[in-house]
């Protein structure tokens, strides 16, 4: 049976640490997954970065807010159907509520961190790696 060749990928690469940072902070949408009850949920959300830290805006009484505590994982990517080629980072990490009062007000009046989402978002979530890995396919 013959084979497609065009098909094949040609390229499959971890990305660095510093690939990884640099495609975290040239981005502002990605998703957040997190386990509930009735099993894994995968979310998109505006993000920004904060140091090595990813930061998250949600409504305080939506469902990241009362399951995005503990373990979770983020991640972006960008993908090019027509030419094969796309990229992944996933940041997998501890997940905590952003309390510092100073820090809230900051970030609720950063231009950076503009939620799409209709309704109040002003409630901050972060997540701390754990770990950062990336890669990349495409022909």
């Amino acid at each position: 049976m013959p084979t497609d060749d065009s098909r094949r990928v040609e390229v499959f690469r971890e990305l660095s640490g510093q690939e990884c940072t640099t495609r975290l902070g040239g981005s502002v949408i990605g998703r957040i997954a997190v386990c509930t009850p009735d099993g894994p949920v995968v979310i998109p959300v505006n993000y920004v970065m904060d140091g090595e830290s990813v930061i998250v805006r949600t409504a305080p009484y939506g469902l990241l807010a009362g399951y995005a505590w503990g373990l979770a994982s983020f991640e972006i990517d960008a993908f090019d159907d027509t030419s094969r080629r796309g990229w992944s980072v996933l940041v997998m990490g501890q997940a905590t509520p952003v309390e510092d009062v100073d820090e809230v007000m900051s970030l609720q009046l950063t231009d950076k961190l503009v939620a799409w989402a209709p309704g109040s978002r002003n409630m901050f979530i972060r997540i701390t790696p754990r770990s950062v890995t990336g890669r990349e396919v495409g022909r």
